[in-house]
């Protein structure tokens, strides 16, 4: 191929790209019903033991390493990475359901391979794609294939991140015939993935309601006041269990607000200012930083720093800080926010001023559940957290079947009536267009209509 033709190419693919397009994919694993029950049940147990959760998956799974197209913190187009794992069905049955989308959000991590698309499976996702789930699991900015520093708590970035994956899982589900996504809308995190949830739930329901409906979220253990109830636990002068999430937030900051904030070294005493900022390049881990960090965090920084920080309440921190607090607006949709009382690491307090203000606020359908001490700190009451959360979620998950049209988890009359519908005003969507198709010969008329009242009387 001539080479000024080449580049001609690669430029009108960047030139004509949007948020959300997919733009790669790849198999990572896959596993039948039954390997995909024997791996879960070996997983789990090596977790918590053979009777804590005692689950029983329903399909097998596909998972896949995907690149979608996102923004950066300029507003710039950037790639970025993440999974989808989908239910497998095998011959001879065919695929011929719509699954409901589950976006998990991830904890915190440093290095830029500690991430699902690039260390593999794990139980998870296998889990709920087994459980009828479409998984979806985005690594964020600056981690996986992304360049730069993860924007560690930066509210916004999160959420453009979480859209633009889930329109990357709709453009894979259109592209494929071996899965498709219904509307339900799922969304569950822990500890920074925590934030990262409440975080995308206030940013969908103010600019992408359009786009999506959330079905429910859930935030667990995450740090909702960053300004307040955070700022504080820092500025305590008590030891803290990871000393490197000061550092990671400050440095996050600093990076996100150039514009107000000054230069790292500014902040830090030389001997910090000196070895810490390397080791945040995506290739150290929290333990490697955790050796250089003194047990209180916040005794990185000159004195007179920390003093200036605490004694104006208009510093240019603290006012990014409160940019990011995400406890003080009104939910539209289901939540329910976990948290346990014995965290040391993100005190619990969070979600209870989330919740007060929530209620306070006007909004309905929000629920708190804290989990009582006994079992355990931030780490260990994880999976009791997760597991309260998929109960729910199973309580409302609706699996659809080739067509259950107007998405109500029956084949009645009423979808023949959407389907004379769409026949005279067009699918609104492609998911109607596969719902109500169900000859498969890519157009929806008459002949459908007699196969669904086919369908319908066997029923």
């Amino acid at each position: 191929m001539n080479n000024r033709i080449f580049i001609f190419l690669i430029l009108s693919t960047f030139l004509l790209a949007e948020r959300g397009d997919l733009i790669n994919v790849q198999v990572m694993a896959t596993k039948d019903l039954l390997n995909n029950q024997g791996y879960i049940d070996n997983e789990l147990s090596t977790l918590a033991g053979d009777s804590f959760f005692n689950l029983t998956v329903e399909y097998g799974f596909w998972l896949y390493n995907i690149t979608y197209e996102t923004i950066d913190k300029y507003g710039n187009p950037i790639e970025a990475s993440g999974v989808i794992a989908y239910p497998r069905v095998d011959w001879p049955e065919l695929a011929n359901q719509a699954f409901p989308t589950l976006s998990y959000q991830h904890g915190t991590v440093l290095e830029k391979n500690n991430v699902t698309s690039m260390s593999g499976l794990w139980v998870l996702p296998a889990l709920i794609a087994g459980y009828g789930y479409v998984y979806v699991e985005p690594d964020y900015l600056g981690l996986g294939i992304s360049e730069g520093l993860h924007p560690y708590h930066i509210k916004e970035l999160y959420a453009s991140d979480v859209v633009d994956i889930l329109r990357a899982t709709k453009q894979f589900s259109d592209e494929s015939d071996q899965f498709q996504v219904n509307d339900q809308l799922f969304l569950a995190g822990y500890s920074e993935g925590g934030y990262a949830t409440m975080a995308t739930h206030q940013i969908i329901e103010r600019d992408y309601v359009d786009e999506f409906d959330i079905t429910v979220s859930f935030p667990m253990a995450g740090a909702y006041d960053m300004s307040g109830i955070m700022t504080n636990v820092m500025l305590n002068y008590t030891p803290y269990g990871q000393p490197f999430y000061f550092p990671y937030v400050l440095f996050s900051f600093c990076d996100n607000y150039q514009a107000t904030l000054a230069p790292i070294e500014d902040y830090l005493l030389p001997e910090y200012a000196n070895t810490l900022p390397e080791l945040f390049d995506g290739m150290h881990s929290g333990d490697e930083i955790n050796n250089i960090m003194p047990s209180i965090p916040i005794t990185i920084m000159k004195p007179d720093s920390i003093e200036s920080f605490s004694s104006d309440q208009t510093h240019p921190l603290r006012l990014a800080l409160q940019e990011n607090d995400i406890y003080d607006w009104t939910p539209q949709s289901p939540m329910y926010i976990f948290h346990g009382e014995a965290d040391e690491l993100v005190p619990h307090e969070n979600a209870e001023l989330a919740y007060e203000h929530f209620i306070g606020n006007g909004a309905n359908d929000i629920y708190l559940e804290i989990l009582p001490s006994n079992l355990g700190g931030h780490q260990d009451a994880a999976p009791f957290a997760l597991l309260g959360a998929f109960t729910v979620a199973e309580e409302l998950k609706i699996i659809n079947e080739l067509g259950d049209i107007n998405q109500d988890g029956l084949i009645d009359v009423l979808d023949i009536i959407a389907t004379v519908n769409i026949i005279i005003n067009e699918a609104e969507n492609s998911y109607q267009l596969w719902a109500s198709d169900l000859n498969e010969d890519d157009s929806i008329d008459i002949f459908d209509i007699i196969l669904l009242v086919d369908l319908i009387i066997l029923i």
